[in-house]
């Protein structure tokens, strides 16, 4: 009896225990279960807080990438609409200057190279010159139209006659033409060296003339204009002119320019002869610094596309003329001394055929300047040149040029 109790109250022990022993791994189990069901739900909600964060930054890269591919307004009229829809854009700058003339020509203010005083001549020596007229003013227009690309401008500065408003562009184009004034297709401005006198360099041309005038690509770097432009006032016909420019990339720019008139001379029984011009240019970034620039030209029969030249013909005869020939250069360099400051030294210079040329007519031209440009900030400039001439005659008389300039401008 006594073993049959002792094993009797083992077996409950047993029993008690492996009872225990569940209802413990039981409630652990249970405590687990809960523990992971918590984790899960936190590892979910992170999830979602996850997706909603990505959402927000794809969100916000939409909006910056739709800011940056909206045109940004130049000025503050940019957003302005003209009666007929077209956007309209203002731009120009406000600038005024002054120089003191040791030497030079009756102009007044600015490069007057090629009536500089001769021999001895001092009656426009050592005076002092200023104004504000070159500041200018102009709108750009570009028309809802569609298929079609319409746009316009107009631009004014006030260097007309008695310090009037002129007119310098005012075109529209539809496409790829123009019509209207603009800056001539046988001048190249694109290789001009920078000169601060508003006149402009020697041996450069910066005519703007009425035209019709069509434009087209031949690839993503190059560009035609042939047109038919207003020439000389004595001409019967318009002049035609063709310019190719090509691009290589951000490094340099070259141009070349054709021009074709009928020269006619009125006072000479309205005789007529064939004239003609080429022109060469290159603008060429060396480093970030550096940038060259040259151009060249040779023209016969005109004095109106190339600045500073000679009367286009020479009458030999009641009824027969006798074109002039000439060649003329430009070249310069700048320099980037620092972001805010830069310099440029240049050269121009034309030289002509005297065979048809009268006694007192010029027959050399030649010009040297340096510059130095700085801007504090943007849209101020402000400039010092100093410009030095010669001036030579067929009959070998001589003048010179020697002028210091100073200017502010704001750029709008």
């Amino acid at each position: 009896m006594g073993l049959f109790t002792n094993s009797k109250s083992f077996v409950i022990k047993s029993l008690a225990l492996t009872v225990t022993a569940l209802m413990v791994t039981t409630a652990q189990a249970a405590t687990d279960s809960a523990e992971i069901q918590q984790l899960r739900a936190e590892v979910q909600e992170l999830k979602t807080l996850l997706q909603q964060q990505q959402q927000v930054q794809q969100q916000q890269q939409v909006r910056l990438a739709e800011v940056a591919a909206q045109p940004q307004a130049s000025s503050p009229l940019a957003s302005l609409k003209s009666k007929a829809g077209a956007d309209v854009n203002l731009y120009g700058f406000i600038r005024a200057d002054g120089e003191y003339q040791f030497k030079g020509g009756p102009n007044g203010i600015f490069n007057d190279i090629n009536r500089v005083d001769l021999n001895g001549n001092t009656a426009n020596e050592d005076k002092l010159y200023g104004t504000a007229t070159t500041s200018r003013i102009g709108l750009d227009f570009k028309a809802p139209v569609q298929g079609a690309n319409v746009g316009g401008k107009v631009e004014i500065d006030f260097r007309g006659s008695g310090e009037t408003v002129r007119i310098r562009h005012a075109y529209l184009t539809y496409n790829n033409w123009l019509f209207g004034q603009t800056t001539s297709s046988f001048v190249s401005t694109e290789t001009q060296p920078e000169m601060m006198d508003f006149n402009s360099p020697l041996g450069i041309g910066t005519k703007r003339t009425p035209m019709v005038r069509y434009s087209d690509k031949i690839d993503a770097n190059t560009q035609y204009f042939v047109g038919l432009e207003k020439g000389r006032d004595e001409n019967r016909l318009p002049a035609a002119t063709a310019k190719i420019n090509h691009k290589f990339g951000d490094q340099a720019t070259v141009t070349g320019r054709a021009l074709v008139q009928e020269v006619r001379g009125r006072a000479a029984d309205d005789a007529t002869e064939f004239g003609w011009g080429v022109g060469l240019g290159a603008n060429l970034k060396v480093t970030d610094q550096l940038v060259l620039n040259a151009d060249y030209s040779h023209v016969k029969g005109d004095n109106f596309y190339i600045l500073y030249t000679e009367n286009p013909y020479q009458q030999t005869s009641a009824d027969e003329i006798d074109l002039t020939e000439f060649d003329a250069v430009t070249v310069g360099a700048t320099y980037k001394i620092t972001p805010k400051l830069r310099s440029t030294l240049g050269y121009g210079a034309v030289f002509y055929d005297d065979s048809t040329l009268g006694a007192s007519a010029n027959e050399k031209l030649q010009q040297g300047w340096l510059n130095v440009m700085y801007s504090p900030v943007k849209p101020i400039t402000f400039g010092t040149e100093y410009v030095y001439g010669e001036r030579e005659t067929v009959s070998g008389a001589k003048g010179r040029d020697s002028r210091l300039g100073v200017m502010a401008k704001y750029d709008f």
